[in-house]
């Protein structure tokens, strides 16, 4: 019974919210955060010669989406499998949530490389 208590109250730490919302909230953030800190960031990069600055803001996007993704995954193992992900207990809703966050981290992710894609190839001076 010890051991079950334990192993329960484990998993309760990733029914709150805040590691749920992580998942979710932070890939469309990352990619916020890279678009616009890009786009501003250009002209004070060319003037001083340093658009290596651009790729170390998409390297920090992408960390954070991959942290983000790692909180999803970790909330994820900490449901059981076999549960739905539409039900409408605690525990399912935060099985979906945990897939979702997954989810979108991957599309963000995507999306902040397909971004970064022209400031790579094209000479983002010129």
């Amino acid at each position: 019974m010890g051991a079950q208590a334990a192993v329960n109250s484990g998993d309760v730490r990733w029914l709150k919210a805040f590691p749920l919302w992580t998942g979710i909230v932070a890939g469309p953030l990352a990619w916020a955060f890279d678009l616009t800190a890009s786009y501003a960031s250009v002209k004070w990069a060319c003037q001083a010669g340093s658009e290596a600055v651009l790729s170390l803001i998409t390297i920090a996007s992408l960390a954070a989406v991959a942290g983000a993704a790692a909180i999803s995954w970790t909330a994820l193992m900490q449901t059981s499998s076999e549960m739905p992900t539409d039900g409408g207990t605690p525990r399912q809703r935060a099985r979906f949530m945990a897939v979702l966050g997954l989810a979108l981290c991957g599309l963000f992710a995507l999306q902040i490389v397909a971004g970064a894609i022209p400031r790579w190839v094209l000479d983002a001076c010129h």
